[in-house]
């Protein structure tokens, strides 16, 4: 590009609307096609051009989200899309391979069942938000038809998290991998890994080491990892989006067919958010702990996930409090010249320019949705605005994977769909 179309390119941003620039990007990054297996015309957008080719599910949830504010037709596309590749059982993988090579791609990236490669999806989950993206569709809509289409496939999808991921019925899920909560080199998994200070080699060595793992020694069956005490991890990121998830599925459902299960998905959202307030909160500390093992080992390294739960109906207002005032608001952690890091300021690890070893400081867009919805839902309207205006400013420069929590500029992954989640915030 020369300097005169760059200054062309910056004009016509600074001419368009956020939302203009955001429905650009979203087509831009669109993808059709038909695939064999599920004799199905997909479309959907892509995460970014070049490093992510196929279709990642929390990115997808965050495209619909944005979509259905922009154009609801193609949120619904590419949510139909979404939904095609699930299981019987309800599971829906983090990845979808689409179209004619996808099982040989499913096979080749091992992080797939043996015997599913022809499925096209991954073998493990990312955060839970399928219930915001129908919401967000819903409201755009009011199309009673489709929510009642494509509730129960909702349903079945939470009905497997909860029922796969957590046996006992303690009220808490746990992930094996941690590419699951999407957060994937936060250092709060250093120690579950075996790490201590690593590099980018070390991290992706770790992390593809599990996948392995996971897959030989027990076809990413939860069970069996938690038998031999692989890698297991409380998350309260996870915990609190599933939470979050299923109170959504619940409004959902008064709305639609399903009206006499609304009060049994609530219970189910308290009893999660129950867990977490009992097992997970330190009082000491101020925020939320993972825990890691069979042993429940406590993980206390605070990042963004520590906070995560202020997005839940019944964390209490006490513990809201001090983790807006404590915390999120505190220039030595997280309130940043662009909040909120993945990583607290003050973390041994904290690292705002990682591009190689990511979620261990650069700000994410789809997290400060999270919070802005939160924040919002208990009444910290100021500092919600304050966090959506610093990203949405931040996104219309250049829609990007990652910033900068000090510069605010752009990093990582280039023409980024899941950063036009900030038209929603």
């Amino acid at each position: 590009m020369t300097q005169n179309d760059e200054s062309m390119s910056d004009r016509q941003s600074d001419e368009s609307t956020l939302e203009e620039l955001a429905l650009a990007r979203l087509k831009g990054n669109r993808r059709t096609g038909y695939d064999p297996f599920y004799k199905y015309d997909y479309e959907y957008s892509i995460p970014s051009p070049g490093r992510y080719q196929w279709q990642w599910f929390w990115d997808s949830c965050f495209h619909v989200i944005a979509l259905a504010g922009l154009d609801p037709q193609m949120a619904v596309r590419e949510l139909e899309t979404l939904l095609a590749s699930q299981r019987p059982d309800g599971f829906i993988g983090h990845i979808i391979y689409w179209g004619r090579r996808g099982g040989v791609l499913s096979a080749l990236y091992l992080q797939s069942r043996f015997g599913e490669w022809r499925r096209r999806h991954s073998a493990m989950l990312q955060p839970p938000l399928l219930a915001q993206a129908v919401e967000a569709v819903y409201k755009a809509t009011n199309d009673r038809q489709f929510l009642n289409k494509t509730l129960p496939k909702v349903v079945s999808y939470y009905d497997w998290i909860r029922r796969e991921r957590d046996p006992d019925n303690t009220g808490l899920i746990s992930i094996i991998s941690p590419f699951e909560c999407g957060m994937d080199n936060s250092p709060v998994f250093d120690a579950p890994l075996g790490l201590k200070h690593p590099g980018r080699f070390a991290l992706l060595w770790k992390n593809r080491k599990l996948d392995f793992t996971n897959l030989v020694r027990g076809n990413f069956d939860y069970s069996k990892i938690r038998r031999r005490n692989g890698f297991n991890v409380v998350d309260p990121l996870m915990n609190a989006v599933l939470a979050d998830g299923l109170r959504t599925t619940a409004r959902l459902m008064a709305e639609s067919d399903l009206a006499d299960a609304a009060a049994e998905t609530n219970a189910q959202a308290q009893t999660i958010e129950d867990a977490m307030n009992q097992q997970l909160w330190d009082e000491t500390l101020g925020y939320f702990v993972y825990l890691s093992g069979n042993e429940r080992t406590r993980l206390t390294d605070l990042t963004a996930g520590s906070i995560m739960p202020l997005i839940n109906a019944s964390t209490p207002k006490d513990r809201l409090d001090r983790i807006v005032k404590e915390h999120l608001c505190n220039e030595d952690e997280f309130w940043t010249t662009l909040p909120v890091p993945s990583v607290a300021r003050n973390h041994p690890d904290y690292d705002h320019l990682g591009e190689s070893s990511i979620w261990r400081g650069p700000v994410c867009m789809n997290l400060n949705w999270f919070f802005v919805r939160g924040l919002r839902s208990h009444g910290f309207d100021e500092i919600a605005d304050e966090i959506a205006t610093c990203s949405r400013r931040a996104v219309k420069k250049d829609f990007r994977e990652f910033y900068s929590p000090e510069t605010g500029a752009g990093m990582r992954g280039t023409e980024f769909g899941w950063a036009t989640a900030a038209v929603d915030m």
